[in-house]
């Protein structure tokens, strides 16, 4: 399995229309985007967390890199995360978004799985890698 199995489950649970459909659909839309952007990074050789912390440092060396592509990247998949985490746990909020909302969601993973994929190859890849690397040093970790 890999992440695109979730972007296209993600996909066809938006299609049901439902509030279950949009809620299941953003949560696995977000960690779509998630897993491609973990998958990018560990590819240049970072090291990331294989506990929840990675959500926040994945955010904080793409929001860092110096890229304002990747700062771009960096607040989609942290309001994502933000919708994933109401979609999941908040059930008290309902018709939290409508089927619109969710198909705007999944335009973010998009972006972000397109932002991946030009990242992932040159000489974008050593840009980015630079960029993350100056960030890294910067603050120790």
């Amino acid at each position: 399995m890999d992440a695109k199995d979730y972007f296209d489950l993600a996909r066809k649970l938006a299609q049901m229309r439902t509030e279950a459909g949009i809620r299941s659909a953003i949560s696995r839309g977000y960690y779509a985007a998630f897993h491609f952007t973990k998958s990018l990074l560990e590819e240049l050789g970072f090291q990331l967390p294989k506990d929840a912390s990675a959500h926040d440092k994945i955010y904080h060396l793409l929001n860092n890199a110096g890229i304002q592509s990747a700062k771009d990247a960096a607040k989609f998949l942290f309001d994502l995360r933000r919708r994933r985490n109401l979609a999941d746990y908040d059930f008290v909020q309902t018709n939290m978004q409508t089927y619109q909302d969710c198909q705007f969601d999944l335009l973010q993973v998009a972006g972000i799985i397109t932002f991946c994929d030009n990242y992932s190859i040159e000489p974008l890849r050593s840009e980015l890698k630079k960029g993350v690397s100056a960030y890294v040093q910067k603050v120790g970790i």
